[in-house]
């Protein structure tokens, strides 16, 4: 009987004991459908949709539940419903004026993944409101890795099933896409790498089928990963062109061949990316500022980051925006590797080196991404290592891809690629399976925090502050929802601060109006100009529009008061200003004092409301909080804090510009509790912090306090620290006051 597996001896990759692990296992025709496609893709979405609820829980599957929704997903959202209200097309297909009202803009600068936007407004009169699909797409992106996987690993290895299984487990729980599904939800997608390598593995076998298949699946995969996002696209067209590379060495593919494939993936990148909006015309283009921030250490595969390993604590950072370049290989990642190491130098004799024609082209590409993830300043820790471009010359034509940090995802799927196959390789299969499962529950074990730590964020409920009922009327009487200054403007003394592209995007797509303001990842220097200028003195030369209103700061209030729309068209509603020509259901024109309003500027200072509670106050570090009803200053609750250091914080508007101001708040703890606390006031615009004493609390209540200048944008960031330590710190009744 001939064997139905041929391709399982065919791999070349596999070298070392090729009696071992090159020989197929001898199996009957009955058993056929365990390697086939059909079968590894059921087990994948089996798999993939059980780790999906694992690591999210059910909540943020629900598409109709936009509660939980963190910010990065609120802004992606907000994106797409706008998008999709939008009853007509247009060119390019993503773009809208019901974003960035009148100019508009491409919703596929907002982060919503367009391969799944764009077929899903097709069907959006047949879909819930609201309708998200971002856990969904956690679920799919789950799915496709642990198949691609299971794909890759089945031409490295060859028939292994077990090995297969756990090796592909591995890359499903993978730090750098787990710490993804908090928030940007297009680049979970990251199966595309593990498909481009199994696309550049497969263009590996002798057969002419090979080279054909190359190219159709180097342009379809090409096209899908542009239409999911730039910096995924732009590591598998790196892959794409070292395996063309390979099979030119190689003669298996002619140069002019291998030039117009080049051309075509080239020209077809162009196209889906322009026809999806991620082109900006008129404007600086698809740049932006960060690059060298969210840049990737050297260290960023040992380091655990902010979430504790049973290996070592996080490492320091050079910039605290290197978390973009996230890419921790795990405690069984690392154990893996070092032995992979051992097992080659140990076993170097039964090694057959790869043909360097396939490896040098792979190795290049690799190196080439891991170097531009570091940017043109290369760190370890906390030092610079090299800096290339000290004059940063280079750094607006890199700055295309400023998160630079993602880059080196495709070279951390290789390295863990390498390091799973290698026991299979050099090593009996019982034994190398042994070795796999228990690097695979190292691995397990040590990523649990950061595993606890997507489950709880994603199950956050976070609150709309609008509560009046008038906020649900505008859209009856009004079609455009004007903030001013636009959140993309300037995100801290916009309306709403940092939260204010989300309350008032909400606002605007429940409503079905347009809105001006937004949260996008690129902006045109025209859009800029004229959302950020000529909106803005507008408001002295021109009357307000009959068909918009208007959210506006205090001193933009005044503004209008003093044009041409004049007095009483302004009225304070939830700590808000709205206004219009009309006047807006007839609320009192009174505005509050700089006194009134600071006493709302504070949410929840007393910490009584649970739900208002946790949308108001954010954690940041390694904090973790809960209310108190047993030990409380006033009223009946107060905010407990435990775990290593950390703190709450909450923005504060309202303040005057160059003001001084006390913060203050009355601190307890728990008996025997070690951690000292502190008060902290950032200013976002110097970027400097004012800090209270370090204070060690009693069982007693005490009053803490600091004094600081409000910011010149009349917001501030209110931090409630804890030092690290053992027990509980209990806080109560914030309180701000301006000083005479």
């Amino acid at each position: 009987m001939s064997n139905p597996y041929p391709q399982a001896a065919v791999s070349p990759f596999l070298t070392g004991d090729q009696t071992n692990n090159q020989t197929p296992i001898a199996r009957t025709p009955r058993y056929a459908w365990f390697d086939t496609v059909g079968f590894w893709l059921i087990l994948s979405i089996i798999i993939g949709f059980l780790y999906s609820i694992v690591l999210l829980g059910p909540k943020p599957l629900q598409p109709s539940n936009v509660r939980w929704l963190t910010p990065d997903a609120a802004c992606y959202t907000i994106g797409w419903e706008l998008f999709r209200q939008d009853p007509d097309w247009h060119w390019p297909l993503t773009y809208t004026a019901r974003i960035g009202y009148p100019l508009g803009e491409a919703a596929a600068l907002i982060d919503i993944n367009p391969f799944l936007a764009v077929p899903l407004k097709l069907f959006s009169a047949y879909l819930p409101e609201p309708f998200q699909y971002f856990g969904l797409e956690v679920v799919l992106c789950s799915v496709l890795q642990f198949f691609f996987a299971s794909r890759l690993l089945r031409v490295l290895l060859g028939w292994k099933p077990a090995g297969i299984i756990m090796c592909s487990v591995f890359a499903l729980i993978a730090p750098p896409l787990a710490y993804r599904t908090v928030g940007h939800y297009s680049l979970t997608n990251q199966w595309l790498l593990i498909a481009a390598l199994l696309l550049f593995a497969r263009a590996q076998q002798p057969t002419v089928a090979a080279i054909r298949k190359f190219a159709i699946f180097s342009l379809t995969l090409s096209g899908i990963a542009v239409a999911i996002n730039p910096y995924l696209a732009f590591q598998v067209l790196i892959i794409v062109v070292a395996g063309m590379v390979a099979l030119v060495w190689q003669r298996r593919l002619g140069v002019p061949a291998g030039a117009l494939l080049l051309v075509a993936l080239v020209g077809l990148s162009v196209v889906v990316a322009y026809s999806l909006g991620f082109f900006i015309p008129g404007g600086k283009g698809y740049t932006s500022s960060g690059y060298r921030f969210y840049s990737m250490n050297l260290l960023a595969p040992f380091d655990p980051y902010n979430f504790s390993s049973i290996v070592h604590r996080a490492l320091p950072h050079a910039t605290d925006g290197q978390y973009e370049g996230y890419s921790y290989l795990g405690a069984g990642g690392l154990a893996l590797l070092i032995f992979a190491v051992w097992l080659i130098l140990y076993r170097r004799h039964r090694i057959t080196v790869p043909d360097r024609r396939m490896l040098v082209p792979l190795a290049v590409g690799c190196l080439v991404l891991t170097l531009m993830a570091c940017s043109t300043r290369i760190t370890v820790a906390n030092v610079t290592l090299a800096d290339l471009d000290p004059t940063e010359k280079l750094t607006p034509a890199l700055a295309i891809l400023r998160s630079s940090g993602r880059l080196f995802w495709l070279p951390y799927y290789a390295i863990t690629a390498g390091v799973l196959v290698v026991p299979f390789i050099l090593l009996r299969r019982s034994r190398a399976n042994l070795v796999i499962a228990s690097a695979l529950l190292l691995q397990i074990l040590d990523t649990t925090q950061l595993r606890n730590w997507v489950h709880s964020t994603v199950n956050n409920s976070y609150q709309q502050p609008l509560k009046s009922a008038v906020w649900s009327e505008l859209g009856s009487t009004y079609k455009h929802l004007v903030v001013l200054p636009a959140w993309q403007c300037d995100n801290h003394g916009t309306p709403g601060g940092l939260e204010g592209y989300r309350i008032f995007g909400f606002l605007a797509f429940d409503q079905r109006m347009t809105i001006n303001s937004y949260f996008a990842g690129r902006s045109s220097s025209r859009s800029l100009d004229f959302h950020c200028v000529r909106s803005i003195t507008r408001l002295t030369s021109e009357p307000l529009s009959q068909d918009s209103v208007y959210v506006v700061t205090p001193t933009l209030a005044s503004l209008i008061a003093d044009g041409p729309t004049g007095p009483g068209k302004c009225h304070d509603l939830d700590g808000f200003i709205l206004c219009s020509a009309k006047g807006v259901f007839g609320l009192t024109a009174r505005l509050k004092t700089a006194e009134e309003r600071l006493q709302v500027g504070l949410q929840e200072p007393g910490f009584e409301e649970e739900a208002e509670v946790f949308s108001a106050w954010k954690t940041f570090l390694n904090t973790h909080v809960s209310l108190s009803a047993e030990h409380f200053h006033s009223g009946h609750r107060s905010l407990a804090e435990t775990g290593e250091e950390g703190s709450v914080y909450q923005d504060v508007g309202g303040l005057d510009p160059g003001r001084s101001y006390e913060v203050s708040a009355w601190v307890s703890s728990s008996r025997g509790t070690t951690s000292a606390t502190q008060i902290a006031v950032f200013d976002p615009v110097e970027g400097v912090t004012i800090l209270s004493r370090e204070f060690q609390p009693a069982e007693d209540w005490q009053r803490l306090s600091v004094t600081f200048t409000a910011s010149r944008r009349g917001r501030n960031r209110i931090h409630l620290f804890h030092k690290s330590g053992n027990g509980t710190v209990y806080w109560d009744d914030i309180q701000i006051k301006a000083e005479k």
